[in-house]
């Protein structure tokens, strides 16, 4: 039985942490740290709300394409939705607007968005070149 969509995320999560390498598990917790958590603690800013939106929507996206095909390396699809506030955490940064905390996270999500979105654009042409090989099962 297919599970609900809000719970494939949560799959996806644990089955991320049980048959990937522990490189791939910190690494998903830096972005977890910096993407989602440490936003949380800035919604006073529309940036920091487009962020943390469109890390609930990729999750739901990956949760969904866990259930489909298991983990593989099309999962980088699901960062799209962090091209826009990627585009407003440049523009926050380099406006010469910002400062203390807020400016800290806005160069840690720089770094480590923009890490992550080439490590995606590399995945996702590896898949496409025909790497399928799963990670993961599909969810249940």
């Amino acid at each position: 039985m297919k599970t609900f969509l809000s719970f494939t995320s949560w799959y996806f999560v644990r089955d991320l942490f049980l048959h990937t390498p522990l490189w791939v598990r910190l690494w998903v917790l830096v972005l977890m740290a910096v993407m989602f958590f440490a936003p949380l603690f800035f919604l006073q800013h529309s940036t920091a709300k487009w962020m943390v939106a469109a890390f609930l929507l990729g999750g739901m996206i990956m949760g969904w394409m866990h259930m489909k095909m298991g983990i593989t390396k099309a999962m980088g699809v699901a960062h799209i939705p962090w091209l826009l506030p990627m585009a407003l955490i440049y523009a926050d940064l380099f406006s010469g607007s910002s400062a203390g905390n807020y400016f800290t996270w806005l160069i840690a999500a720089c770094a480590i968005g923009t890490i992550c979105l080439i490590i995606d654009a590399l995945d996702i042409i590896s898949f496409l070149r025909g790497n399928r090989a799963q990670s993961a099962p599909p969810a249940p």
